[in-house]
């Protein structure tokens, strides 16, 4: 996507990786547990958050090799030079990989980007980020007319971005990707399901209001968050506060938890999906989330929104 990946940056700054995959081996860590339970269907797992590696030459096999065993899905983010090695690892791996391109929306061919990602067989954009002006500005709402016309999924990044380079002036800042800009979006581009990512981080109550009244948006928790608040996961019933309340909108199947605004997403290396799942596990042991809705924010959620097939 950019030349200075968000994990390298994480890795750079001394975070340690729980798992590791290096060329042409895969963590072993990442398979079920001898004697564990078999999938069945219903175990499927979507990930809404991945992103293309493009320090490995052997990015599609490891990401086969790591999400067949976890039973995932993996959305691909893709950027628009390695447009057609995702296209064509999705038609070797429909069940692995789902192909999303990433548009730089300051760019002038940005429309014409994303069309052709369209007739590459891409199902959507993201992720969207460290773009120069807020995301409702007029000069970007020409990819979102696109992205209407195809009922395309868009992944936005909400809330704190990284800073890339410490001695050298961005052109960046996190207030263009608050989580409330995508409330215009969604309301006025209906058909385009709205992912936001991080979940507006730390504007919580921003994203999940903005998800309350439009149904056609959703988060992952992927980031910081579920690290930062371990000691604290169930205060997050403050921010999906109205169950079984007459306080929201429609809902996939319709259920009436507000947990299932949220969807998965890792936006780890290969090595952290794994990991990532196990945070998503302890909040719902934190906030009583219902089974049905688990199941709808781990996959079928997206597995709806995306016609995919088991």
């Amino acid at each position: 996507m950019h030349s200075f990946s968000r994990r390298e940056f994480l890795a750079t700054m001394g975070a340690a990786a729980t798992l590791s995959v290096s060329r042409g081996a895969v963590a072993t860590t990442a398979m079920p547990a001898k004697g564990s339970t078999p999938f069945s269907d219903e175990d499927r797992i979507v990930d809404m958050h991945v992103h293309f590696d493009e320090k490995n030459p052997n990015f599609v096999e490891d990401l086969v090799k790591v999400t067949e065993p976890l039973k995932v899905t993996a959305c691909v983010l893709t950027p628009y030079a390695r447009r057609t090695i995702i296209a064509e690892a999705a038609k070797r791996h429909p069940k692995r990989i789902v192909p999303f391109g990433y548009v730089d929306m300051d760019a002038p061919d940005a429309v014409r980007q994303a069309e052709e990602f369209h007739a590459l067989g891409y199902r959507g954009l993201g992720e969207l980020e460290f773009v120069k002006k807020p995301f409702t500005d007029p000069s970007y709402m020409p990819v979102y007319e696109l992205a209407n016309r195809h009922s395309w999924v868009i992944l936005f990044h909400t809330g704190i971005v990284l800073r890339q380079e410490f001695d050298q002036a961005e052109d960046v800042a996190s207030y263009r990707m608050r989580a409330f800009h995508l409330e215009e979006i969604a309301r006025r581009f209906p058909k385009i399901t709205v992912l936001g990512a991080h979940c507006g981080n730390p504007e919580y109550e921003w994203a999940g209001e903005v998800a309350r009244w439009n149904p056609n948006v959703f988060f992952d928790l992927s980031g910081s968050s579920l690290t930062k608040m371990r000691d604290r996961l169930g205060d997050f019933r403050k921010i999906f506060w109205w169950t079984g309340t007459k306080w929201g909108t429609k809902t996939p199947e319709d259920d009436p938890s507000a947990f299932v605004k949220l969807v998965f997403g890792s936006d780890e290396g290969l090595d952290g999906i794994a990991p990532v799942l196990e945070q998503y596990r302890a909040m719902f042991e934190a906030c009583d989330v219902p089974m049905p809705t688990r199941k709808l924010i781990l996959g079928g959620t997206l597995i709806k929104i995306l016609g995919l097939t088991a």
